[in-house]
């Protein structure tokens, strides 16, 4: 290689390079005057390197420490980093590479250097920032925990670690949350968990504290763990869930009020003011016979009064039918089912398919019974009044641990997030949902415009 080339090299390298004999520069790069902050090394060469040349008085001992212990044969090259200045006193880190050389047969050190202040500061932000989130975990409410594939928590936090219930060392995470010696059944830690990198929630209850968890699990990458790794954000919603049992609790006593409320009224319409209408009909009866012969319109008006009086009496009738559903009473939900639809079939032209498999001889407890009753009656109501079917299919099957009821129709169908806005409308859906729902069953309503109406109800029978 020729002088030159070398030298060009030599002087356009991103590294400052200079080397060190007896205490003096005896080569130094332009990089390393830049580094430095030196217009021009020029004047530099031949200078003491650590008087005159290397700027920085807090350093320069280190600096010079080093080189002595190269020149004393106890390593050939070392590498370390240190804070500097430069000529203006500006800080920088650097980053220096030294190692024994002999130039014309005398020892001497040959050293570069790298301004590494982009790094340091970028390591001290990371530095801060993962403090500042430990710092802002420990904070939190919140259960925040990092699981691995092989059920071990690499990460807890605070309040993680003030409820622990094994061993975060040695345990397994279903130990070390819920007490548990075999695996929790809705761990999710198989392959599709991992790949789809979409948040998972859940809520469970643990057995030990007594206390409800809702929990929110996500897919992330830990730095220097090799396994797969999960975050879970657990919250305690106990108080929420107690409330909700004892709001439960209340609709479930308020829905029976309701029901006693009706049979009672009806039972007052059917037996006191039924008995005097028909009392009235009567009377009114025996009179137009009287008056048959009398002149005028007598006769006519009396005929017309039975006739009001007769509708009257039926419409008390439908109204107690409504508010007491006696043939649920006297037949049970499968007949009584049956009745309605032949029922409904007759008075609206609509073609009623009823099916029911594994409710021979089975009679449900009553709040079972009247919920699904009472979501057949508003689900034909809604074929009525808005559907406009030609058929509905109706079936009612067993399936242990639970009954399914589906109700299906050909109508006009409708698109459910338009059709029950919060608040406004499709309070009867509303209505059906929640009866389910108070009996720990599942409603879903699917429809689409012009593709007709499904229900699908479960409630459990075990």
């Amino acid at each position: 290689m020729s002088t030159n080339l070398f030298t060009s090299i030599v002087l356009n390298l991103t590294d400052g390079i200079y080397v060190i004999q007896e205490g003096k520069a005896i080569f130094l790069n332009d990089r390393f005057g830049a580094i430095f902050g030196y217009p021009s090394v020029e004047g530099l060469i031949g200078r003491d390197m650590y008087a005159d040349v290397y700027p920085d008085r807090q350093s320069v001992d280190l600096f010079r420490h080093v080189h002595e212990q190269l020149l004393k044969g106890d390593r050939s090259a070392v590498s370390w980093g240190q804070p500097s200045a430069r000529l203006d006193g500006s800080v920088f880190w650097i980053e220096v590479e030294a190692r024994l050389i002999e130039v014309e047969g005398k020892p001497a050190i040959f050293g570069t250097f790298l301004d590494r202040t982009d790094c340091k500061l970028i390591g001290e932000a990371m530095h801060a920032t993962q403090e500042t989130l430990r710092l802002l975990l420990d904070a939190m409410e919140d259960r925040v925990y990092v699981v691995t594939d092989d059920y071990r928590i690499v990460y807890a936090n605070r309040k993680m670690r003030e409820g622990l219930l094994g061993d975060l060392e040695q345990d397994f995470c279903y130990q070390v949350c819920r007490g548990q010696q075999t695996r929790c059944e809705d761990c999710c830690v198989d392959d599709g968990f991992f790949d789809s990198e979409r948040p998972l929630h859940k809520e469970f209850y643990n057995e030990v504290t007594k206390l409800w968890y809702s929990v929110i699990e996500l897919p992330v990458r830990m730095p220097g763990i090799e396994q797969r790794t999960k975050l879970a954000v657990a919250r305690d919603i106990t108080v929420r869930r107690e409330a909700e049992n004892k709001v439960r609790a209340l609709t479930r006593k308020l829905l029976s009020v309701q029901e006693d409320e009706r049979k009672h009224l009806s039972r007052e319409l059917h037996d006191d003011l039924g008995q005097r209408l028909n009392a009235a009909k009567i009377i009114v009866d025996v009179l137009a016979e009287d008056l048959a012969s009398s002149p005028g319109d007598a006769p006519a008006r009396m005929r017309h009064l039975s006739e009001v009086l007769k509708d009257s009496v039926q419409s008390i009738r439908t109204i107690c039918a409504g508010l007491r559903p006696s043939p649920l009473e006297k037949l049970g939900l499968v007949d009584a089912i049956r009745h309605d639809c032949d029922s409904f079939s007759t008075h609206h032209g609509v073609n009623v398919r009823f099916s029911a498999h594994g409710l021979e001889g089975v009679r449900l407890p009553h709040e079972g019974e009247i919920t699904l009753y009472r979501v057949f009656q508003e689900a034909l109501h809604n074929v009525v009044k808005h559907a406009r079917a030609s058929e509905v299919a109706i079936s009612l099957v067993v399936s242990h641990p639970v009954l399914r009821m589906r109700i299906t129709d050909n109508g006009r169908g409708f698109d459910p997030a338009r059709a029950v806005p919060a608040g406004k409308a499709g309070l009867g859906l509303v209505g059906m949902a929640e009866r389910v729902e108070l009996l720990n069953g599942s409603f879903e309503l699917t429809s689409r415009p012009g593709k007709g109406t499904r229900i699908a109800v479960e409630i459990p029978i075990a």
